[in-house]
């Protein structure tokens, strides 16, 4: 089969490699779209702390179940679409032993420490795939794993009606929080933002309340927006010192603050605050498979609103053979948005 293959850091090439062989209880999906992560691009720059090449990358997609092989009984069949939650846990730690296998002690996933859906099949354990709805675009249904982490990070916030939300990026991962967020209930759904393209991008979904620090000072506008209180929730996506200092500064007393975004190098955190006010400093990582499966229906939910329009979160969809130039198009922010890789 075709796939793009990372011999090592900072290069992709496209070659034939053998089909992925079946073991017990796993399903040989063949690809339509797979899309492009910021863990990608930080794989690739060989920034990812446990990721190793070889590789077949890729953890985002959609496609049908070409095989299964199985002892177990399952409803799946050949032919049908599916996406897959990527996450691989060991099943003998005391988080898999507690229930909380996403944030398993030796966590994997696909296409990140095993080979992923860069290529014509991937497979997949057979208790991770979901069948999607025939009402469900392959394009949208290839989103389902970003908008997962969306769901468990509002989950874990507890966003609900009313809540006033501030976004700290507003990157494809950021949108997407801000979204689930805004259907959940918020009353406010704000976004602090240094790059002019992806904020318009945001305010093309209708979020008009925004902070550009390039241009304003963050907390005064915090405070115009929330009338002096400060935000319910925020929701730190960039990663960057900056919004951690500013997470902590426009929450409110007693407010919530989660820890999305992965930092490159260790940052400092105003604890004082966090005591001063009463801060509840919440972490979220990956989802769990019932955020997987409920993911899948709130974009059923989604798509049918064609005012939402989320196909529109996708800029750009290009063919396997473009997918280091794609890479190298996010890196050097030429693409803001959600770029899918195609399979015919």
């Amino acid at each position: 089969m075709k796939a793009a293959v990372m011999e090592q850091w900072g290069s992709i090439e496209l070659r034939d490699v053998s089909m992925p062989e079946l073991g017990d209880n796993e399903v040989l999906i063949k690809v339509k779209y797979a899309g492009i992560c910021g863990t990608d691009l930080h794989i690739y720059e060989g920034h990812h702390p446990t990721a190793t090449p070889p590789l077949i990358p890729g953890h985002e997609f959609v496609g049908t179940i070409e095989r299964i092989r199985a002892s177990l009984p399952t409803d799946l069949r050949e032919g049908d679409r599916v996406v897959a939650e990527p996450l691989i846990s060991c099943g003998a730690c005391e988080a898999c032993r507690e229930g909380t296998p996403h944030v398993c002690r030796s966590l994997k996933l696909l296409g990140i420490h095993t080979n992923g859906a860069f290529g014509e099949y991937v497979k997949a354990s057979l208790d991770k795939v979901i069948r999607v709805d025939d009402r469900l675009p392959d394009t949208i249904a290839a989103m389902a794993e970003p908008f997962a982490v969306g769901y468990h990070v509002n989950r874990r916030a507890g966003t609900g009606r009313g809540d006033r939300v501030l976004i700290i990026g507003g990157g494809p991962i950021g949108l997407i929080v801000g979204l689930v967020a805004r259907e959940r209930g918020a009353s406010m759904v704000a976004f602090s933002e240094i790059n002019p393209a992806r904020l318009e991008q945001v305010r093309s979904f209708g979020f008009e309340d925004s902070i550009r620090p390039a241009t304003e000072d963050p907390a005064e506008r915090a405070g115009e927006l929330t009338g002096g209180e400060g935000f319910d929730i925020v929701i730190e996506v960039s990663g960057s010192q900056a919004g951690m200092q500013l997470a902590t500064e426009v929450c409110r007393i007693r407010g919530k603050v989660v820890f999305v975004g992965f930092p490159s190098k260790q940052p400092q955190v105003n604890v004082l605050q966090g005591i001063f006010k009463e801060l509840t400093f919440i972490g979220s990582r990956v989802y769990t498979f019932d955020d997987f499966r409920a993911t899948v229906k709130l974009l059923g939910r989604m798509t049918a609103d064609p005012a939402l329009g989320i196909e529109r979160l996708i800029t750009d969809i290009c063919a396997v053979e473009e997918l280091e130039a794609s890479i190298h198009a996010m890196k050097e922010g030429r693409s803001n948005g959600k770029i899918l890789i195609g399979f015919n």
